[in-house]
């Protein structure tokens, strides 16, 4: 029996835009140092940023280091912050930026995450799964996921789960546009594979 992967995001196109403009405004507030704002960035992203870290370096310690780094340095320039044209891109680079000097500064390599890996850190991912797709399926999306590389997962991941478009996954992850529409079909084609 074969099962089709059907990653549906609980947000329309419409919302992410709302959410884009609604992220430049608090960036931009941000800039003008308003503490509402940086507080209102720190709750949108943390979450999402961890999950997204804990699929580089699976130290906890190391990823939350790196987040609280990023917003401390946010918030320490925030008078030299220039507008960018994506939040979420800007800080999704800058954190895996981050997160990957710190790992090489550290040298703390970690192995592959054991089985229970996927199942207990990703949060967000397992709310936009058990709202979209019947808990059957959600434990055999998990346990596929946990069975890609690194490289599938974490394009996987940015393109469904955080909805980052080929343009800015090719660019945060060093590869070409061409290279992202490939590794993400042949994730896509594994993940078939693995369900």
């Amino acid at each position: 029996m074969s099962y089709s992967i059907n990653f549906i995001t609980s947000k329309s196109q419409k919302a992410l835009q709302d959410s884009h403009a609604d992220d430049k405004t608090l960036w931009r507030s941000l800039a003008k140092g308003n503490t509402l704002a940086f507080s209102s960035l720190y709750n949108r992203y943390a979450n999402l940023l961890f999950n997204y870290g804990m699929n580089i370096c699976y130290d906890r310690e190391v990823v939350k280091d790196s987040i609280q780094e990023l917003f401390t340095w946010l918030w320490t320039k925030r008078n030299t912050l220039s507008d960018v044209d994506s939040v979420k891109y800007y800080l999704f680079k800058s954190f895996r930026n981050i997160l990957i000097k710190s790992i090489n500064k550290n040298r703390k390599f970690t192995e592959e995450p054991s089985d229970t890996f996927l199942g207990s850190d990703l949060t967000i991912e397992e709310k936009i799964i058990e709202n979209d797709v019947s808990d059957s399926n959600k434990s055999k999306i998990i346990s596929a996921l946990g069975k890609v590389s690194k490289r599938q997962r974490e394009i996987l991941i940015l393109r469904f789960f955080n909805g980052m478009d080929y343009t800015e996954i090719s660019s945060m992850m060093g590869i070409s546009v061409a290279s992202a529409h490939n590794l993400l079909s042949k994730s896509l084609k594994l993940m078939k594979i693995k369900l």
